[in-house]
């Protein structure tokens, strides 16, 4: 009789475990985790990717807004002047290098005179955000309106700009 039958504390490890279904268990497990572990970084970078975007357009959109209000104005007051200020900033920076060079052209430019020419920067803005939001670019120019009121007469006029 085997010395490995009579004694229950000599049974080899062999005879307990069957290689044969383990090691392709083992397998299955390890590509199975990898693969969960692989796709799971990918959604994440993913995500991260999206909300970056996502908060880029929002930045610039607002940016985009806030130049575009002060655009063929009257005189500046401070309430236009801190909208300015902060449109160039978030431009600065979320916007991309041509329009962080544009800003930094007008910025530039009124610093010098008082006034400048933003109409580039928002055109370059508008395009761009056009093409994040998968919008066809527009070929027309960028018109302003700009509606103002005679108080003697309660009439309004409305004046388009480009």
């Amino acid at each position: 009789m085997s010395s490995a039958l009579t004694n229950p504390a000599r049974i080899s490890f062999n005879t307990c475990m069957n290689w044969q279904l383990l090691l392709p268990l083992l397998v299955t497990t390890v590509v199975a985790v990898s693969g969960w572990y692989f796709v799971h970084r990918l959604q994440n970078l993913r995500d991260i990717r999206n909300k970056r975007r996502e908060l880029r357009v929002a930045y610039l959109i607002e940016a985009y807004r806030r130049l575009e209000s002060v655009c063929h104005r009257p005189p500046l007051g401070p309430e236009d002047s801190n909208r300015i200020e902060s449109a160039v900033a978030d431009i600065q920076l979320l916007g991309s290098p041509r329009q962080v060079e544009l800003a930094h052209k007008f910025v530039t430019e009124y610093a010098a005179n008082k006034t400048a020419d933003i109409e580039e920067l928002l055109s370059d803005l508008r395009n761009d955000l056009r093409r994040e939001l998968g919008i066809e670019e527009s070929p027309c120019s960028t018109e302003f309106l700009r509606v103002t009121w005679n108080e003697s007469s309660r009439m309004k006029k409305v004046s388009p700009r480009h």
